[in-house]
């Protein structure tokens, strides 16, 4: 016989915070699936309702929504009066201006030129002063042919030995086969293709005008041989995003592929991001085109944290995953409003003011300096009262439009995934949004502008290993070219996995202070 020990203080207290999230997540996962249930029409939304009193429930609806537009005006007002004081201390537009005021050329090499005055002999004057004007001045770029010898040695004390003792220097490194290009030379194509949007024949033209004809074939053909290169580079940015992020973004962006004589298809492309505030960077995934959900499924299978993506039904998955909280993102239901302001401009109107109060607390916060715990406080103190008040006047006006309309659908994505929109206020870290990410497509998408398309599924997969990379450069503040020449020339075949890492951008970044 053996005495149960009571249970301590600290382990009742662990075991009820335990009890008391899984409340909470089940009660999101109910919430989640009755809207998907109730609300595939906006008539649906209000199927449980009692039908034997409705006028005098919408009159009650009424005064508990009035109520709750009541407490919000507070919130609302301290909004609005820090954005205005905010917009008058960055000036009449409210923004900061994006480009600089004057342009700087900090680091830049400076020559000297002193210009005397013509006829006056300078030893019979003194300097009392001098004016000083800078010029900026461009170099064009030079091409230019490293000739490699390596002469082969003979002890000559073997001069008459049937086996003398020859001496060779190794031979060096290729980046590539052939051994034709340099790092520095491979590292300007792809920045110029992949950062700077130049397509190849258009390098192949500029090259030229240098003394160096070049086949277009040629310069695909290097382009992907590096692709190859660095492809353990690509494969160690997916893993340490995956693993050492507990907060992703994620969405897809389509790209053309063109297989087929005379036509091309629409593939996608998956992009996830690190998005906490150092984020390690973010990488493409590209798996013959699909955008089926069994991509992101198997992708982040193992994922524990928070996943921020649009309303696309294949992220409801992750709804139901134990470990993962679910965000939504604001701006697509905000874009929804504002395309219906054409059908019922009042109605939308108002929930366009509505978002734009919560877009003016988070740039409140940032101008503020707020940490991720104050961000949490003031969004929980002010952005959830606007959007249960939001929340309920959706409920009362959606018999105002019908399903079909902008509106109608409008309010039908927004309340579907209301649920998941509210869960920003549960970390100061989280986004409102996801527009971050898909800040992260515009190269991509400009690349695709300029060379229309990829001929193969392998060029897709190419062009994901290079902006995965020079993409995540930009992110952690690196420059690209800088970093892939130090790359290519240090990669090797059997270069250690953990010399690998050393090398992604972020840690690159580190290594230097």
């Amino acid at each position: 016989y053996h005495m149960l020990e009571s249970p301590t203080y600290e382990q009742l207290r662990d075991e009820n915070a335990h009890l008391r999230e899984q409340n909470r997540r089940k009660d999101e996962r109910i919430a989640y699936l009755e809207r998907m249930l109730y609300s595939s029409k906006s008539d649906r939304l209000r199927r449980s309702l009692p039908d034997d009193q409705p006028g005098l429930f919408d009159e009650q609806f009424r005064e508990a929504l009035d109520e709750k537009a009541g407490r919000i005006e507070k919130a609302a007002e301290q909004i609005e009066r820090e954005a205005a004081s905010r917009r008058e201390s960055s000036g009449a537009s409210g923004k900061k201006p994006s480009r600089p005021e004057k342009y700087s050329y900090h680091g830049l090499e400076e020559r000297t030129t002193v210009v005397m005055p013509e006829g006056v002999d300078p030893e019979s004057c003194d300097v009392i002063g001098k004016d000083v004007t800078r010029v900026l001045h461009r170099e064009p770029a030079r091409l230019w042919v490293e000739v490699i010898e390596r002469p082969v040695l003979r002890d000559k004390a073997d001069r008459l030995s049937p086996s003398p003792r020859i001496h060779q220097a190794p031979s060096p490194r290729a980046v590539i086969g052939g051994n034709h290009a340099g790092a520095d030379l491979l590292s300007q194509i792809v920045v110029d293709k992949y950062r700077y949007h130049l397509p190849e024949y258009r390098q192949a033209k500029q090259y030229a005008d240098l003394g160096l004809r070049l086949p277009t074939s040629t310069i695909n053909g290097w382009v992907h041989a590096v692709a190859s290169r660095l492809d353990p580079l690509y494969e160690a940015l997916r893993k340490d995003i995956r693993v050492t992020s507990d907060y992703l973004q994620v969405d897809e962006v389509p790209w053309r592929i063109a297989d087929v004589s005379g036509r091309s298809r629409k593939g996608y492309a998956w992009q996830f991001m690190d998005a906490r505030p150092r984020g390690h960077g973010l990488y493409f995934l590209y798996v013959c085109g699909s955008r089926a959900g069994e991509i992101p499924r198997a992708e982040l299978r193992d994922f524990r944290g928070a996943i921020q993506t649009d309303g696309y039904g294949v992220y409801d998955y992750f709804e139901l995953q134990e470990g993962v909280t679910l965000l939504g993102c604001m701006a697509h239901v905000r874009r929804k409003f504002t395309d219906a302001q054409a059908s019922h401009p009042q109605l939308a109107a108002r929930a366009v003011r509505w978002i734009g109060l919560l877009y003016e607390l988070e740039a409140n916060l940032r101008e503020r300096g707020a940490t991720p715990e104050e961000t949490a406080a003031e969004r929980r103190d002010k952005a959830i009262p606007i959007m249960d008040a939001m929340e309920s006047w959706m409920e009362a006006v959606h018999t105002q439009c019908t399903p079909s309309d902008p509106m109608g659908k409008a309010i039908d994505y927004a309340y579907k995934l209301w649920p998941r929109l509210r869960r920003y206020a549960l970390d100061g870290r989280y986004g409102i949004d996801n527009n971050a990410v898909e800040r992260g497509q515009r190269p991509s998408v400009l690349g695709r502008k300029n060379y229309l398309f990829s001929k193969s599924d392998s060029g897709a997969v190419d062009n994901a290993v290079f902006y995965s990379l020079i993409e995540t450069c930009d992110m952690v503040g690196v420059n690209p070219l800088e970093w892939m020449r130090h790359v290519l020339e240090n990669l090797s075949d059997d270069t250690p996995p953990e010399q690998i890492k050393m090398m992604l951008p972020f840690y690159y970044k580190e290594s230097r202070g």
